[in-house]
């Protein structure tokens, strides 16, 4: 299992770096928006998995969004103003976190995915377009954090962070993945001159989001009878499997990177 996990993973990376660096950015763009278009498909396989018609409905209306957002180029505060209010749809994604066990009625569940996908689908496509180089190193210290959380959290993990939603999950893990992302964010600051007593607090508010959105598609997954969005992926799930905490967490740093940086 872990030896799958692994050579998927770096498969995949070097797919990734290859496509950023050597294809066209609007290949990219296509890619991206074909990624979240499968990713509906498995949202809708989530909220009714027995009718095929409701999955292509869901994924018709996501696709018009997608279309919709790339045609209509929101201004600079506009995309602000959606990247803020995708943060606070997240945070109230934390509250139905906490009243779980929730269900949901197919009509709520769509909208549920379709402002999930569609907000961090703004988010990743603007950040792309306005630097390849910020967007690398978003995933990277996503990535970072979740392998920490993996890893720290196969060894050590003993207390249940939300044993209800996701059995797996273990506040040992989550501890060791914030405590990756940290090392990595003194590192980064280092490097590029960055205050340190900013750096941490933000990056840890992000992996702190990132670990909403995981655990967010964990409680449609269980209220679906799931154990994974899909198998697309050897020894990793499906596609929401592998985008679920970045989906949530983009909005943040993309907003940071819009105040700060641009």
């Amino acid at each position: 299992m872990l030896k799958q996990r692994v050579i998927t993973g770096v498969f995949g990376l070097i797919v990734l770096l290859g496509i950023l660096f050597f294809l066209p950015q609007e290949v990219f763009r296509l890619i991206l928006a074909l990624v979240f278009t499968f990713a509906g498909w498995e949202w809708a396989r989530m909220v009714n998995s027995a009718s095929i018609f409701s999955q292509v409905i869901f994924v018709f209306l996501l696709m018009i969004s997608i279309l919709f957002i790339q045609s209509y180029e929101p201004s600079f505060i506009q995309i602000q103003a959606i990247l803020a209010s995708s943060i606070l749809w997240w945070i109230i994604c934390l509250l139905c976190l906490f009243a779980y066990p929730i269900s949901f009625g197919n009509i709520f569940s769509w909208l549920f995915g379709l402002i999930s996908l569609s907000s961090s689908y703004i988010a990743m496509d603007w950040l792309f377009i306005q630097s390849v180089s910020y967007f690398l190193v978003f995933l990277v210290f996503i990535w970072v954090m979740d392998i920490g959380a993996f890893f720290i959290g196969k060894r050590f993990g003993r207390v249940k962070l939300a044993n209800s939603i996701s059995p797996n999950k273990t506040w040992e893990g989550l501890f060791g993945g914030l405590v990756s992302m940290t090392i990595l964010s003194v590192l980064f600051s280092q490097v590029y001159g960055i205050d340190k007593t900013v750096m941490i607090p933000f990056i840890l508010a992000l992996g702190l989001l990132s670990v909403v959105g995981d655990l967010t598609i964990s409680m449609f997954k269980r209220n679906a009878g799931l154990k994974d969005s899909g198998r697309l992926f050897p020894g990793h799930g499906g596609l929401l499997d592998r985008i679920d905490s970045i989906i949530s967490s983009i909005s943040l740093y993309a907003l940071a990177c819009s105040i700060y940086l641009f």
